[in-house]
């Protein structure tokens, strides 16, 4: 190995002077320097390691050897690796290279993100499996938008790429001349041992007589035989792109991280950070490159072994995240986006956020919140608001927001003074009026001095003597008192011993879908455009309480349904960023409004008849929206559909909706 260099990089990914890459075809790279065939000296107790790296760098040997030895001390990276052999072969496009590590018995990929050292690398992997098992690629990588143009004067990278892609590309005659199958042998060789439906539908070769299907395809291959190494490559790529993406990489993940939908992300120079629902849907734009600030990846719990990528995008209310299959693949994920966002910046520090551990690269793992932040947050979107009441001349009812999303621990504190606390004697508990999983609601009549004798709903929790049910359950309350509304259900007090017990505002007609559907022939126009009012009187309150509802449809109008189990989320009625991110705000809250609306003028019907929820979210990303309803003015639909803008920056606020429905 005397005639291999030594590289050397500093950790400002410099490379030592004089240094240079001897090819495995023979020929020395750039750089002999002035001392011994192995380069400069080596300082004192750095590693004299030898890193074979395959490439796609054409030579006179068989494609499949194509590789430099590249000998790598203690500070070198894989920055300096990919300078170095860029700078030997005159590849100016360095931004688009990455090196891939591929074991070759599992088919495993690891991409080596620029800023780690070789040896951490080696030493990483190499515990894990030999040596001979592990293969380093150079790989082209992150491919500028326009590729073809971009390397127009860039010709070793776009011989680089042509390499690469046929290599991954073609499986038979890979360096078969442009004139071989003029020979009756070679075509019938490639007829008879290899056959020709690998390369053909079975529609053309059952419509063609073979004579013909021989004459068409020579035919074919003498048209590209006269064209020179350029014209050839374009004409490659021209053919191959239609079918072949090379130029994007996908990967199975879900969106979010408790509660996820299943995608395939698609990252590359035209889609930027994409996802499909599935194979046939069209693809929805996350992000641009641009638009990326910061990158983080870290394991989820040891039991499932799933990694998670967190990206901080620009104009985004909240990070977007993404679960994957394994820590590997979300490490891939992050090394592919970072490259993109160093291409299309031209930045040389990497956007992925990191932190030094135990004198490892690592990353940090994705923050946890803190108790007292849950609790703050909780209360700051409303998890579990009392819902909207609604009044006309016709009736008063109530609802409770009975979907608790977000599974985490809480404390209820009451109120220091105790005005809310009720004695359990002045309650006179009646008929049962709603049943389900953690409580039932009765009619009741409170007993006082200032009321002899009202009318209340009481809400009763069946396992208080659970502490997390009961405070979860008192945490209603809690929410409940700092609303004061025309139209939102009123605290009337609680008894927290237990049982625990909530009194409620009663609204003695119901659920308000059953009362629409009831007086569907007796209700006109006027009063469901009232109630749409009504509804976005309210929920501009809540929005200017800076709380979240998450849950507006019309079961939860007028009506207390507690019959939903915890973590229960209404697919149909809600937007497209909540069910892909699990996000919740004021302009979710539009979208379940305008959803609350079509059902109030289709007196009751439910949106999406007959649609699985899966399916949901595919139509509303094509373009689909509710229709219409009967007897509809087009101006109100016109509202309606403005509440259902896919970008929730677009949509009206409460108040606007409350001017014009008035």
């Amino acid at each position: 190995m005397a005639s291999s260099s030594y590289l050397e990089t500093g950790r400002n990914h410099s490379v030592a002077s004089g240094c240079g890459v001897k090819s495995r075809s023979g020929g020395t790279g750039a750089g002999t320097g002035s001392g011994s065939a192995g380069g400069p000296e080596r300082p004192p107790g750095s590693m004299d390691r030898v890193l074979k790296i395959f490439h796609y760098f054409e030579t006179n040997s068989e494609p499949s050897t194509w590789a430099s030895n590249i000998r790598h001390g203690d500070a070198t990276d894989v920055r300096g690796v990919i300078q170095k052999i860029a700078e030997i072969h005159k590849l100016r496009c360095v931004s688009s290279l990455g090196l891939r590590l591929a074991h070759l018995r599992s088919d495993a990929l690891h991409w080596l993100h620029p800023d780690l050292g070789v040896s951490h690398v080696r030493e990483k992997y190499e515990k894990q499996h030999p040596q001979e098992e592990w293969r380093y690629e150079l790989r082209m990588r992150y491919l500028p938008k326009g590729y073809l143009s971009h390397f127009s004067e860039d010709k070793p990278s776009l011989n680089y790429l042509y390499h690469q892609v046929k290599s991954d590309y073609m499986r038979f005659f890979r360096e078969m001349p442009g004139n071989a199958l003029d020979k009756k042998s070679n075509y019938e060789l490639l007829e008879k041992d290899v056959g020709l439906r690998r390369f053909f539908p079975k529609s053309v070769l059952e419509s063609l007589k073979a004579k013909t299907l021989r004459k068409q395809i020579q035919q074919t291959f003498k048209q590209f035989a006269n064209l020179n190494d350029e014209q050839s490559i374009h004409k490659f790529f021209e053919i191959l792109s239609p079918i072949y993406r090379f130029d994007k990489e996908c990967f199975k993940c879900a969106l979010g991280s408790s509660w996820v939908i299943s995608v395939e992300l698609a990252i590359g120079p035209e889609e930027g950070i994409s996802y499909l629902t599935d194979k046939g849907s069209m693809p929805t734009h996350l992000a641009n490159f641009t638009q990326v600030q910061s990158i983080q990846y870290s394991a989820m719990e040891e039991k499932d072994r799933k990694g998670m990528l967190q990206l901080n995008v620009a104009g985004a209310a909240e990070p977007l995240i993404v679960t994957t299959t394994s820590l590997t693949t979300a490490e891939n994920m992050a090394d592919l986006i970072d490259g993109y966002c160093r291409l299309v910046s031209s930045a040389s520090h990497s956007f992925i956020v990191r932190v030094q551990k135990e004198g490892d690269r690592a990353l940090p793992s994705i923050p946890k919140v803190s108790n007292h932040e849950k609790r703050m947050e909780k209360r700051m979107d409303g998890v579990r608001t009392r819902t909207v009441c609604v009044s006309g001349h016709t009736s008063g009812d109530e609802t409770d927001d009975y979907a608790e999303i977000i599974d985490e621990e809480d404390t209820y504190t009451m109120p220091s003074t105790r005005d809310y606390e009720i004695q359990r004697d002045c309650i006179e508990l009646g008929r049962c009026i709603g049943e389900g999983q953690f409580g039932d609601v009765h009619q009741g009549v409170y007993v006082s001095p200032e009321n002899p004798a009202l009318s209340v709903a009481v809400k009763t929790c069946k396992n208080s003597t659970s502490d997390s049910v009961r405070e979860k359950f008192l945490q209603e309350a809690l929410t409940m008192r700092q609303f004061d509304h025309p139209h939102i259900v009123k605290l009337m007090g609680v008894i927290t011993d237990n049982p625990v017990w909530i009194l409620m505002e009663l609204c003695t007609l119901g659920e308000l879908r059953s009362f629409l559907q009831v007086r569907k022939y007796s209700l006109d126009l006027a009063s469901l455009i009232l109630y749409s009012y009504q509804l976005s009187a309210a929920l501009a309150y809540l929005e200017s309480k800076r709380f979240v509802h998450r849950d507006i449809a019309a079961r939860n109008v007028l009506v207390s349904t507690i019959d939903s189990s915890k973590g229960k989320l209404p697919i149909k009625w809600m937007a497209p960023e909540s069910i892909n991110f699990r996000r919740f705000t004021s302009a979710s809250d539009v979208w379940m409004f305008g959803v609350c609306m079509w059902e109030v003028l289709m007196y009751g019907i439910k949106p999406f008849q007959g649609v699985k929820n899966n399916d949901v979210i595919g139509r509303i990303e094509n373009g689909e929206r509710l229709a219409m309803p009967p007897q509809c003015p087009p101006t109100l639909y016109s509202l309606m559909t403005k509440c259902w803008s896919y970008d929730p920056s677009k949509r009206p606020r409460f108040t606007e909706l409350k001017t014009q429905l008035r």
